[in-house]
């Protein structure tokens, strides 16, 4: 439960905008199994999960709160990347901390913050035990501090943040890889996602 909450921390507007006028509206349903899966129009959802279905154009769970800690803002953003996956697959990206340190992240455009596993964050070097600023996030089962901490650099593909506050957070399971990439990673660059091709390109602002 604690994973399906985290995973569905916020769903924006954004998303819908990105996509081009030929495409048909995303989708994000939930299975059985608390994981989220995104497809390309409502026909491709499983019939049963059509009911509970969400078009990436509403808010349908608790976000991170606004008064969450800034702690600072990224550096310029740098580098344009296509990134590839597997339509009708939750989209993960491989993302290198700190130059060195690899994880795999999922995207969500419904992430207020990325999230990274805090034995992630130790392998690529970032001291954990020194938090810059402290958050909550709530979710279905009530609510848990994060602990944010900056990155030097994070690098997806030839896209790149500086000096970029993360939250040290351990998602449950295995769906979410070594956590989230969110809107404070993506917000930095002109996003397009083609569901046709299953591509999502970044190009930054």
């Amino acid at each position: 439960m604690r994973r399906a909450a985290v995973l569905g921390l916020s769903v924006s507007l954004l998303i819908l905008a990105l996509v081009t006028p030929a495409l048909a509206q995303i989708y994000r349903y939930t299975d059985e199994r608390g994981q989220n899966t995104y497809v390309d129009g409502l026909q491709n959802v499983p019939e049963r999960f059509r009911a509970t279905a969400v078009p990436l154009a509403m808010r349908n769970a608790p976000a991170v709160p606004a008064t969450a800690p800034a702690a600072g803002a990224p550096g310029k953003p740098s580098g344009a990347a296509v990134l590839k996956y597997t339509p009708g697959q939750p989209i993960m990206v491989d993302a290198t901390v700190n130059g060195g340190a690899t994880v795999k992240l999922l995207l969500d455009t419904g992430a207020d913050r990325t999230l990274i596993s805090p034995r992630a964050l130790t392998a690529a070097g970032v001291t954990i035990t020194k938090p810059v600023a402290s958050g909550n996030i709530t979710g279905a089962t009530g609510t848990d501090r994060i602990d944010f901490v900056v990155v030097e650099s994070l690098v997806v593909g030839t896209a790149r943040v500086t000096k970029i506050p993360v939250g040290s957070y351990e998602l449950a399971g295995s769906a979410a890889g070594d956590g989230l990439l969110g809107r404070d990673f993506l917000d930095q660059f002109n996003m397009e996602i083609d569901a046709s091709k299953g591509e999502v390109r970044l190009a930054p602002k």
